[in-house]
């Protein structure tokens, strides 16, 4: 009788087993581990400081005497501390503009902060922000502009490299653990750099340190608007092959000013036009890196700290409740009928689960039951990108007196879509995958109302 028992005990087992459906395969390219955690930190700030600060210019040319970098009230932890009050995830900060000011202690330069009268020239601003950042539990980065306007061996593309290279070694090996390396292009038509070898330098040192705008690892979006293009891939083509190159929007929250001016504070964005970045960057798929200028104090200003906390106060209360989570939901088609890829795992707010069609079933509906009238004007959805990006089109209905009515259509989802759409009041909601380039998989699918 016993042995009966476990016979049917271990069939039953076996039957379960069997009847699993496989996970899907990935939809290559796919991202690192670092890109996906870089993905799901979405937002971050940017910090412009140096010698442009304290001659309301953007771009110096490398005459500016150092002297003139004096903050009165510098604090770095500030900063941070603000960046991680306002949802940002990541701070980085300028080492060296194109003006080539090192706002930290470099051996390999004598126009740095160790020439000006600053804590009496044992200054490091980086240094205290990647304390900060490590303290607080934010990722540090920092930007050091290939382009130099005052190094004598810019001239000579070798030279240059080899002291760039340099400058590069200390801050990748002096400051502790770095998430994310900031070049860009500009200024630099003409010159020819060793890509190649910044790169391998920043491997060896910091393995785990993503390159970002000129480097392999996350793309310029394209503008300095902080806007996402309506479809937006992370998979581009590179070089002949296709490869994952995620986007980061870069603006300045004082409308074309990323150095902090005397005169810059009418030029400061709204809540709103903030707002409206954020729904246009984070909400397309991208991250944000919103540039907010430290003063001649070396503090942000009042006036900028109270905009990204406005923002983040409405971005925190429009989405902390998901009207749709944890209400009954289904679906045209489930991966294998098994529920690890059930429907209700992209309401069951586990950011680990996800629902999942069958191979080849590349056009699916999600239904949601809301369980009563519901009102709401924003809709969010995740895909599990950790496996590719997959959508091409989608829309998201409402049933409005027993009618199907159409509230939003897109393209691109990829790691996050936010859509913003006038309220509407109804009792079930859909989620229409119209086309995918193989079988969709929905990490999260949520509506919300607005404050």
């Amino acid at each position: 009788m016993l042995f009966t028992t476990l016979s049917t005990g271990l069939a039953a087992i076996m039957v379960t087993i069997q009847s699993a459906a496989a996970p899907p395969e990935p939809l290559l390219p796919v991202p690192t581990a670092q890109q996906l955690a870089w993905q799901e930190m979405e937002y971050g700030m940017f910090c412009h400081f140096g010698i442009n600060t304290f001659h309301n210019e953007e771009w110096t040319d490398g005459t500016k005497d150092p002297t003139t970098f004096n903050p009165t009230d510098f604090n770095a932890r500030q900063w941070v501390e603000v960046a991680r009050a306002s949802g940002m995830k990541y701070v980085v900060v300028t080492a060296k503009h194109h003006d080539g000011f090192a706002t930290y202690p470099t051996q390999h330069s004598d126009y740095a902060v160790t020439a000006s009268p600053w804590r009496e020239g044992k200054g490091d601003v980086v240094r205290e922000v990647a304390d900060a950042c490590r303290e607080l539990g934010v990722m540090f980065g920092f930007y050091l502009s290939p382009w130099d306007r005052h190094e004598p061996t810019y001239a000579d593309s070798s030279a240059y490299d080899a002291h760039f290279k340099d400058m590069l070694r200390e801050l990748l090996t002096n400051y502790g653990k770095v998430g994310e390396v900031w070049f860009d292009g500009a200024g630099s038509k003409g010159h020819i750099y060793d890509w190649d070898g910044y790169y391998a330098l920043i491997r060896e040192l910091q393995p785990d340190a993503l390159i970002a705008i000129c480097g392999p690892d996350i793309r310029w979006v394209g503008n300095e608007d902080g806007v996402a293009p309506e479809t937006l891939w992370s998979v581009v083509d590179r070089d002949g092959a296709s490869v994952w190159h995620p986007a980061e929007c870069d603006v300045p929250i004082r409308d074309g000013q990323w150095f902090f001016h005397t005169d810059g504070e009418p030029k400061l964005r709204s809540v709103d036009e903030v707002l409206d970045i954020y729904y246009k960057s984070v909400g397309r798929g991208a991250v944000l890196l919103l540039n907010v200028s430290p003063d001649r104090r070396g503090l942000l200003p009042e006036p900028d700290v109270k905009v990204l906390h406005d923002v983040w106060a409405i971005v925190t209360e429009t989405f902390k409740t998901n009207l749709a989570q944890g209400k009954p939901a289904t679906a045209s088609n489930t991966r294998g009928g098994d529920a690890a890829f059930a429907p209700a795992c992209a309401v069951d707010g586990d950011p680990a689960t996800y629902w999942a069609t069958d191979d080849g079933v590349k056009e699916a509906t999600l239904t949601v039951d809301l369980g009563g009238l519901v009102t709401f004007d924003r809709a969010m959805i995740q895909e599990h990108i950790a496996l590719g990006q997959r959508v091409e089109a989608y829309k998201v209905e409402a049933l409005v007196d027993g009618a199907w009515k159409t509230v939003v259509e897109g393209t691109t989802i990829g790691h996050k879509r936010l859509d913003r759409f006038d309220a509407v009041k109804a009792t079930q909601v859909r989620l229409t995958i119209a086309k995918s380039k193989a079988c969709p998989l929905i990490r999260a699918f949520g509506v919300y109302k607005a404050p």
